[in-house]
């Protein structure tokens, strides 16, 4: 075992991974059948959708209601929000405001996506962009990494690196309340398509989402319980913009629908239309949208603190969401395991532009980064695979 864990590339070969998709032994809750094909896939249903005719009901509330507008379509640069950007003026004839809320962690990619796409559709957009918010993300995320690096977990990589986000979707309903506009479509977690919602990032602490990535309500308190003794026994955490930080994004994640001005709905495209990787690169390529020059990967380009999340979770177990993405792609049929293998290898490599302009940024070398990760993977993996024996 400690041969396997000081060498990362012998770490990564050596890793067993079940037969049919791409899940390693360290992916939590996982166990292997004689066959070598993991409980994921042996339980495995496929997805599900409400269908384009509930879709169409649906849309038919919201048609005609607005002043000016009859939908907010919430829009990061990345490839799916393009879609639905796309679909909804173009197919399903709504009257949209395209929206971004920019939290200063936007790549240069997305803030070209977004403008060519919605130049090319002939849509209005807004960005809603605190600078004094973005300062202090950025502030309070050079802290918070600073005190991860100091005392690593495999349980607070996303909220660490992902702290922006907690308002996100509040910020979009008042916007909407404000502007008389009933219907928000798209923003942070709804409406995302199933194959990307990650369980394996809550799932080291024995908590789980459903497929389309909510909790229940004792998951959710249960989270709260075991994220609180994480930031509590991490003394670097104790500044008041991180705690105010903390707290504003807790009572967000239990109470959002009752924060929501009651005027204002939401829908998820993908709860009612199948997500086809094909069909929609071939939709929005035709209108400019593009991927990174520096990674073979469509997905997530537009978000510059996945590289780095993507990174921690390759280096420390030997595997990141790219594998759970296309694992989730093989069960549906939509890929072979040897396309999967291929497209995984290459797309799970993290930016390295974007990944040394945040090393940078968080003034942390990427060799200081790789010790941290080293020692705390012998660590670690001992207690991750034992729970497998």
């Amino acid at each position: 075992m400690s041969s396997l864990i000081s060498d990362f590339e012998d770490f990564l070969s050596g890793l067993r991974r079940c037969s049919k998709c791409l899940l390693p032994e360290t992916f939590p809750g996982i166990d292997f059948d004689d066959d070598g094909v993991c409980n994921y896939c042996r339980s495995y249903e496929p997805v599900r959708v409400s269908g384009e005719e509930e879709l169409l009901k649906e849309l038919s509330k919201y048609r005609g209601r607005g002043e000016k507008y009859d939908c907010i379509v919430a829009i990061s640069g990345g490839r799916d929000s393009a879609y639905v950007l796309h679909q909804m003026v173009t197919k399903y004839d709504m009257r949209v405001l395209a929206l971004t809320v920019d939290s200063g962690f936007t790549t240069p990619e997305g803030h070209r996506n977004i403008r060519v796409v919605t130049e090319s559709l002939g849509v209005d957009h807004v960005y809603l962009r605190d600078e004094k918010h973005i300062e202090i993300s950025w502030k309070n995320l050079k802290i918070m990494f600073r005190a991860w690096l100091k005392k690593p977990s495999i349980n607070t990589i996303v909220p660490t690196l992902n702290a922006a986000d907690k308002t996100m979707n509040l910020r979009i309903y008042r916007y909407a309340h404000r502007n008389r506009i009933p219907l928000v479509i798209g923003g942070n977690n709804i409406g995302n398509c199933s194959f990307e919602q990650e369980h394996f990032k809550t799932g080291y602490m024995g908590v789980f989402p459903d497929e389309r990535g909510n909790y229940s309500a004792s998951d959710k308190v249960k989270l709260v319980v075991l994220f609180a003794w994480e930031f509590l026994r991490n003394f670097d955490h104790y500044r008041w913009s991180i705690i105010r930080s903390y707290v504003s994004g807790t009572v967000v994640y239990f109470f959002e629908s009752l924060l929501k001005p009651s005027d204002v709905d939401t829908l998820g495209f993908y709860d009612y239309i199948y997500w086809r990787e094909k069909e929609i690169l071939s939709t929005i390529t035709k209108i400019g949208w593009r991927g990174a020059e520096d990674t073979t990967a469509t997905w997530r380009i537009d978000d510059m603190m996945y590289p780095l999340i993507d990174y921690i979770y390759l280096r420390l177990v030997g595997f990141n969401e790219f594998d759970e993405f296309y694992s989730k792609l093989v069960r549906e049929g939509q890929i072979s395991r040897e396309e999967a293998l291929e497209r995984c290898l290459s797309d799970r490599i993290p930016r390295p532009t974007i990944l040394s302009y945040l090393l940078e940024k968080l003034d942390v070398s990427k060799e200081e980064l790789d010790e941290v990760l080293d020692n705390y993977r012998s660590r670690l993996l001992p207690k991750i695979l034992k729970k497998k024996v």
